[in-house]
């Protein structure tokens, strides 16, 4: 049920597009040569790595490994999703973005009408907060808490009121909305009977929301606080995943669409207090553990965030857990903070009890990720000793192996060398996934150790118009690079015109995005009355070896079940092909 852009207008879209006035707005380029270099926008350096090529309409860092086209950049850099990209780049291209339908026309009208039906239900829940006999309790409990009205009218709060059958009496018998909320959760059928009743009654109401403001499910708290549970979330519904969404994102970019930094607590009433004190960029996971899913939608809406947990025990090992999904994602543009709170005290109480400015400045004096990280580890940890400093570097190095190869990286094992009082170039040497810096080279120099089928596939990533130069089937070889190079083939005799960047877009959610993404700025060192020479060579030794393994595959045939007359003819055939081409 979601949205599609077509790939024939993303491909267009990329060829009207140039990668340089995407970037420009945001980096300071300078031109060298053929192409334009800056000091990375996604790690600190002092030392130019970041380059882009107008030709191949791709972006590389040398430094960080950060690469890709004009999408990936505003993808990574404006922390956008892959819908809102197209539809920005569309803008500057001056084109009108066309939607398709992911599912059928009526799956798509399902859609629709969950979200309909959602909305129908935070209209109901705020109109009984206002008018319902029995919302003067919710009212008051609101007061009581400290909760005002423009923060009540900000995130939409509302009131499910005592009893079994509101939502149905309103739904009046309406087959159709009973099934959409029988399927949103909103209502539950008892099983083996016909029976339906409201899952949410005499409880507060929170609309929970996506990106675009659309209800997508609800959070209910008890008024009495003897009730339970305390907390009571909508279920997995076709629209609503809890893994995947965070309360108060979507009012949070409303108020300020470029966010500095993010503030993660636990609950609802956490991130409408903290609003109602100026504090609106607080957000809060829906009553689940924090996923991967979180901490990238996290960090593309900002590059700083601060997870705030409790001080005791069960916090500390939640903030754990948090660290442990970050460390793998973890970029060098990304700042990750850490606070506890003293015991019995969450965000909600102490912000009404200090006030802003104090709220701040426990922002302002976080935890970063490497002081939590090595403080965590210190514990129970005596570094006097040696096998306590032995103890510490197997424990940081088996999560240090864990991390992308980029600055931030390297910082943590230096500040390891450092606790352990050990040269940092000793420590390298346990690392195995170091990533080697860009060789240029000859690729007619290094045959011996690049196939010729990658020796293809790169100069056809970085000149697409050697295509025309490819007029022959590629052989029937089982080898690796091969299903590649098949579908790069296909793909420019069909599409000519692409760039390296569009070339990439076609794999962009596939296995091998990354490593045609490495091989495009590979610096081959040919010049371009070379590159047809070089690349036909290629694809003749790629039928060479399909020659040579045909014909070995025939030769040990006949020392088992012997050959056919077919199968001696072909040999024959094949060794004569195999004599002409030596």
């Amino acid at each position: 049920m979601a949205e599609r852009i077509p790939q024939s207008f993303i491909d267009d879209l990329l060829t009207r597009i140039d990668i340089v006035s995407v970037i420009e707005p945001f980096v300071t380029l300078k031109k060298t040569g053929a192409n334009y270099v800056a000091c990375c926008p996604f790690h600190q350096e002092k030392t130019p790595s970041f380059t882009v090529s107008p030709a191949k309409q791709i972006y590389h860092c040398f430094g960080c490994g950060e690469g890709g086209n004009a999408i990936s950049f505003l993808m990574n850099y404006e922390h956008l999703n892959f819908v809102d990209t197209i539809e920005a780049l569309a803008n500057i291209a001056g084109v009108e973005v066309p939607h398709q339908q992911a599912t059928t026309k009526q799956a798509a009208k399902e859609s629709a009408d969950f979200y309909t039906v959602l909305e129908k239900c935070t209209a109901f829940y705020k109109k009984q907060l206002s008018q319902h006999p029995q919302a003067k309790k919710a009212i008051e409990w609101l007061k009581k808490r400290g909760v005002n009205k423009e923060i009540i009218e900000h995130f939409n709060i509302g009131f499910a009121p005592p009893g079994w059958d509101n939502l149905t009496k309103v739904i009046n018998n309406n087959s159709k909305y009973q099934k959409l909320l029988l399927t949103t959760g909103m209502l539950i059928q008892k099983p083996n009977t016909s029976s339906i009743y409201d899952r949410f009654r005499n409880r507060i109401m929170f609309p929970i929301k996506d990106r675009r403001g659309r209800a997508i499910g609800f959070g209910g708290r008890v008024i009495d606080d003897d009730d339970t549970p305390k907390y009571l979330n909508s279920p997995e519904t076709p629209v609503f995943h809890k893994g995947h969404e965070l309360y108060g994102l979507y009012e949070a970019r409303k108020i300020n669409r470029n966010l500095k930094h993010l503030l993660l607590v636990e609950g609802y009433m956490d991130v409408a207090m903290l609003a109602q004190h100026g504090i609106n960029y607080a957000v809060a996971t829906l009553g689940t553990a924090m996923t991967t899913n979180h901490v990238q939608k996290l960090f593309r809406a900002c590059t700083e965030v601060v997870f705030c947990f409790d001080g005791d025990n069960a916090g500390r090992a939640a903030a754990w857990r948090t660290l442990e999904i970050i460390l793998p994602l973890l970029r060098d543009n990304w700042q990750a903070k850490f606070i506890f709170l003293s015991d019995g005290e969450d965000p909600d109480s102490l912000v009404q009890k200090i006030g802003q400015t104090e709220f701040e400045k426990l922002i302002q004096n976080a935890d970063s990720l490497s002081e939590f990280f090595f403080d965590h580890l210190n514990q129970q940890i005596n570094l006097q000793q040696i096998d306590g400093r032995a103890k510490l570097a197997q424990l940081v190095m088996t999560y240090i192996q864990k991390m992308p190869q980029n600055m931030r990286k390297e910082i943590m094992i230096e500040t390891l060398a450092e606790k352990i009082k050990m040269p940092p170039e000793k420590l390298y040497k346990y690392i195995t996934d170091q990533k080697q810096s860009p060789i240029k080279t000859n690729i007619a120099q290094t045959q011996t150790t690049l196939s010729p089928i990658r020796i293809a596939i790169t100069l056809l990533m970085q000149n697409p118009s050697l295509i025309s130069q490819f007029n022959q089937e590629l052989p029937a070889l089982d080898a690796p690079g091969m299903p590649i190079l098949r579908e790069l083939c296909v793909l420019l005799k069909a599409k000519p015109t692409l760039t390296t960047g569009g070339i990439l877009e076609h794999w962009r959610d596939k296995p091998e995005y990354k490593h045609l993404q490495n091989i495009s700025h590979y610096e081959h060192l040919l010049k371009n009355q070379d590159l047809v020479q070089e690349f036909c060579g290629a694809i003749d030794k790629i039928h060479a070896h399909a020659t040579e393994s045909a014909i070995e595959q025939l030769i040990a045939k006949t020392e088992g079940a012997g050959l056919t007359n077919m199968e001696k003819k072909q040999l024959q055939k094949l060794l004569k092909e195999s004599k002409i081409e030596n």
